[in-house]
């Protein structure tokens, strides 16, 4: 015979501790999808600042179809599930060091977060954006004070579209709403996020020549297929130029022999299978009250295929929508050279922003950013836009270089130091908050 809710709670208590739980967890209701969204949130543990003004940041993984308990358990969140898969490890670089936290399986059908009928899973960032914000509606309701804090969305990856496209939503739909309802967005981060792909598409061809990586030969080929599935963007012929940017990325994994795309300097792929094995664990399930006839998955092909005509849509004029109303952060790892959402791949789609500020942060210094004697990395800013390449990191920049991505946080949400609302000289030392 099973052991009772109350004894499984009681195990996992023994199992990660008090402190490794969730201050809220569970489900927030889409009465439109008759469906739910799965989410965790973690209250900050040392605030700068009083509660009630104390920011929260959503944290939206990519994709499209992977968990955020992916980034909880192995990025961002405060503690990191341990390679026994039975065990945790406090994360000394924790995002809800300064911060209430809030992870959603996001879309429908990701992780915890079941969909009804692969039909309800949604196939645009419009149905996304309306579902995120119809959950983060039920999210404030749960506690009074949560809707008046500054409120940040942040994500990776393809969430490089979520974010935009929430974000531009919750602008676009404050107005229309009485303030006891409105959203409290002060600004939004993205992580080396495919946002504008027919831009990002045309970059890795060079990335990786001048990398290296591929010969001139290789170049002329990729340079065709990237041409193709520029073609087929721009005749809007979805399906098919998502085929052709996979063509791509297969001809660069194939010819480069990296362990993973997504960072040149890694010899193994990033391993999260121990974060499945936790959280499928009947009493982990229990703990954080998912469902317990759902089988996690840390990325699902279900949702990845209703969403493959959405790939190589652009979210452009999202972020041109959010640099009018709010402030911006793109940041990447600097391994994440070539493959996927790296540097060169954001510069180019950044270049074509119609955004009345662009020439000022065009010509905005790119300048050193240390942290005591550690190179941390490059930054570039001008009004609301900011722009940080992350040394040391690839694609999962938390997960790579853990101190820096919380400091670059930090320092952004709180307009301290380097992103101070003052000015003054980007060449600073940084100091950890504390």
């Amino acid at each position: 015979m099973a052991p009772p809710p109350a004894a499984l709670l009681l195990v996992v208590l023994l199992l990660v501790g008090f402190e490794a739980l969730p201050t809220k967890s569970g489900y927030l209701p889409i009465p439109t999808a008759n469906a739910s969204l799965f989410f965790a949130y973690y209250e900050a543990t040392h605030l700068l600042t009083p509660p009630a003004s104390t920011p929260i940041i959503l944290w939206l993984q990519g994709g499209p179809g992977c968990s955020g308990l992916t980034g909880n358990f192995f990025e961002l969140g405060p503690y990191f599930v341990n390679h026994d898969a039975l065990s945790l490890s406090p994360n000394p670089f924790a995002w809800n060091r300064r911060f209430g936290l809030l992870f959603i399986d996001n879309p429908l059908g990701t992780g915890f977060s079941a969909a009804p009928s692969p039909a309800a899973i949604p196939t645009n960032q419009f149905v996304v954006a309306a579902h995120l914000f119809t959950a983060l509606q039920s999210f404030f309701a749960l506690q009074p004070g949560f809707r008046s804090r500054p409120f940040f969305l942040t994500g990776e990856s393809y969430a490089g579209k979520y974010v935009p496209a929430a974000g531009s939503y919750i602008l676009a739909v404050n107005p229309t709403l009485p303030k006891r309802l409105r959203v409290n967005l002060h600004g939004v981060a993205i992580g080396n996020g495919l946002t504008h792909p027919v831009a990002q598409v045309a970059t890795h061809a060079d990335t990786a020549y001048f990398m290296g990586l591929i010969n001139a030969k290789q170049r002329r080929e990729l340079e065709a297929l990237q041409a193709r599935a520029v073609e087929l963007t721009n005749a809007a012929r979805w399906s098919e130029a998502a085929d052709a940017r996979e063509l791509v990325l297969s001809l660069l994994e194939n010819a480069t022999g990296l362990a993973t795309q997504f960072d040149a300097a890694k010899q193994r792929p990033y391993e999260t299978g121990p974060v499945g094995k936790f959280v499928n664990r009947a009493e982990v399930k229990a703990a954080l009250g998912a469902r317990t006839d759902v089988e996690w998955e840390d990325c699902s092909d279900t949702v990845g295929a209703a969403m493959h005509g959405d790939v190589m849509k652009s979210v452009k004029p999202g972020v041109e929508a959010l640099l009018r109303g709010t402030r911006v952060l793109l940041y990447q790892g600097i391994r994440d050279l070539n493959l996927r959402d790296g540097v060169v791949s954001t510069e180019a789609w950044m270049r074509e922003l119609k955004w009345d500020g662009l020439t000022a942060f065009l010509v905005a210094d790119r300048a050193v950013w240390r942290i005591g004697e550690e190179l941390a990395g490059y930054v570039q800013r001008s009004g609301p836009l900011s722009h940080v390449i992350v040394n040391g990191a690839g694609h999962l920049v938390p997960a790579d270089n853990g101190r820096v991505a919380q400091e670059m946080i930090e320092d952004w949400v709180l307009q301290a130091g380097l992103f101070g609302r003052h000015g003054g000289p980007v060449l600073v030392e940084l100091k950890l908050f504390g």
